[in-house]
């Protein structure tokens, strides 16, 4: 088993695009997919970003529902790393039964935090359906 801290330092955008990919290879094997979900440590944090979206992207809806609010998060600013890549895969989540619930509860997070762009963005995820 590979350590998860070796896999993040591949993952670092500032890495040649070799180590990024095999940083990913790797990542498809960790089974406790929630650290690649907005991963700020002390060691990484939005250089890693990029590739932890495309790593989450690439699971399946069942392995992604139960972080749903998690994923929900990386829509407060449209110009973060990984904003539309995250957009476009909730897109593909709308039927799951933890959406709706979920996306209810982040918009009275942006409403109590006076959010108006978070709310907005997560109003993009249902738009187009």
């Amino acid at each position: 088993m590979v350590n998860i801290d070796y896999i993040m330092d591949l993952l670092d955008w500032n890495n040649s695009i070799e180590e990024q990919e095999q940083g990913i290879k790797l990542a498809k094997n960790v089974k406790c997919i929630n650290a690649f979900l907005q991963p700020n440590g002390r060691y990484y944090g939005k250089n890693v970003w990029d590739n932890c979206a495309k790593i989450l992207s690439e699971r399946s809806n069942e392995e992604l529902s139960p972080y749903l609010l998690e994923l929900m998060e990386w829509l407060q600013d449209m110009n973060w790393p990984v904003a539309f890549c995250i957009l476009e895969r909730l897109k593909g989540m709308v039927d799951e039964p933890l959406f709706q619930r979920s996306q209810t509860i982040c918009l009275k997070y942006a409403k109590a935090l006076e959010d108006a762009v978070w709310e907005s963005n997560l109003k993009l995820i249902v738009k187009d359906n």
